[in-house]
């Protein structure tokens, strides 16, 4: 009896120290950052700024699967089985996005309110107008008098918080490629990855390169610059462009 009682002792140690099901994926903040950018770059326009899902895609907050996940080993498989999905991303990549999903997912738990929204217009008004025009240099490609016009009126805060720091692409994005002493071909990008890049020409002609040194390929992608502003940001530079943003009504 006291050998068995032994056994069941070790037993249950053994089991207490090895990972459950239920064990949370403890979130790195640099790997949510990381994580954060390539969502912004691969996933945004299916599953939404907030990853909450929209017409082209599901609910990522919601998702089982993301639950499930620990460090890429659901969603990993997952990018790879389906269409349309960036399947050359890097266990590392991976990794980084599910870091990002399980942190907004803590938030949206945390910040969940049925009757109010959490208050996003903490910023200062002025200070955001002054980095609008000055160091986030968002004045050179958007107006308040032109494309931003009203648009503290046709969004609520939280929303335009989210549309300001994950932007949607609404146009496929342009690509000019030029072989080696041919002519260069511009179009709507269809694909591109390390050996090839497609696209289709303004007359409808799917057109495939393969992709080499000699081979000048150059993407236009106007959310770029969103994007590599994510490592600049400070809180408060978001909150007070947030602010200054919704009084432009």
């Amino acid at each position: 009896m006291r050998r068995l009682a032994v056994v069941q002792a070790l037993a249950c140690a053994i089991l207490s120290g090895q990972t459950g099901p239920d064990q949370r994926q403890v979130v790195d903040s640099a790997g949510a950052a990381r994580g954060r950018q390539i969502y912004a770059q691969f996933c945004v326009n299916c599953h939404g700024a907030t990853a909450r899902g929209t017409e082209q895609g599901p609910d990522l907050i919601r998702s089982t699967l993301v639950l499930r996940d620990r460090l890429g080993d659901q969603v990993g498989p997952a990018i790879k089985k389906l269409a349309n999905h960036k399947a050359d991303l890097t266990p590392a990549q991976v990794a980084d996005i599910t870091h990002f999903l399980k942190d907004r997912i803590e938030a949206t738990v945390k910040n969940r309110n049925p009757e109010q929204p959490p208050n996003v217009l903490t910023g200062n008004l002025e200070a955001g107008r002054v980095y609008f025009n000055g160091a986030g240099k968002c004045n050179t490609c958007h107006s308040p008098t032109g494309d931003l016009a009203g648009v503290g009126r046709k969004y609520t805060p939280p929303d335009l918080q989210q549309r300001f720091l994950f932007p949607r692409r609404s146009k496929p994005l342009r690509v000019t490629v030029t072989p080696s002493g041919g002519q260069a071909v511009a179009g709507s990008l269809e694909r591109i990855d390390d050996f090839s890049v497609a696209l289709r020409d303004a007359s409808g002609e799917y057109r495939a390169f393969s992709r080499n040194k000699n081979v000048k390929v150059e993407v236009n992608d106007p959310l770029t610059a969103h994007v590599q502003m994510l490592d600049s940001y400070t809180d408060q530079d978001m909150h007070n462009v947030v602010r200054y943003l919704e009084s432009l009504k």
